[in-house]
């Protein structure tokens, strides 16, 4: 996992081959300003998932895993709580979304940390994160990126 402000993106361009894209298109483009949906980009690897929705409780913030993106995600409107823990000391499999690229375990993170916009965080496969943590209504950005 790595947390760092939008303007240092280009920092961990060396992590994958589509970071250098990403770090152009997190820094020029105004994502806050883009309506809720996916933003795909012809012939790349990565999409951009723009969703408002309702923060919830740490208590039901279930830490998820992917197996095949990376996650890239940016609160775009309000501070956002976020969880995290290493894939490693989830035992207790909740549920699997077949064809999603995702799945949920049961226990929940002891690690919580705030994301402000203008700040990004990064999880890889091995990181089992928590995400939308808080109270009201938030816009975010989540770069989906394919592993290669």
């Amino acid at each position: 996992m790595i947390i760092d402000k939008v303007e240092n993106f280009g920092r961990y361009v060396n992590l994958h081959p589509d970071f250098g894209k990403i770090a152009s298109i997190l820094t020029s483009e105004d994502l806050a300003g883009k309506p809720a949906g996916r933003i795909t980009y012809e012939k790349e690897n990565f999409y951009i998932n723009i969703d408002e929705t309702e923060l919830r409780p740490a208590s039901e913030a279930y830490p998820e895993v992917h197996d095949e993106y990376i996650d890239i995600q940016l609160p775009l409107t309000q501070p956002e709580q976020m969880g995290w823990m290493p894939r490693s000391e989830c035992k207790d499999l909740r549920e699997v979304r077949e064809g999603k690229d995702i799945s949920f375990y049961n226990e929940l993170p002891e690690t919580i940390f705030k994301v402000k916009p203008g700040q990004f965080v990064i999880f890889f496969p091995e990181d089992a994160h928590s995400p939308i943590i808080g109270k009201g209504r938030t816009k975010k950005a989540i770069v989906k990126v394919r592993i290669k």
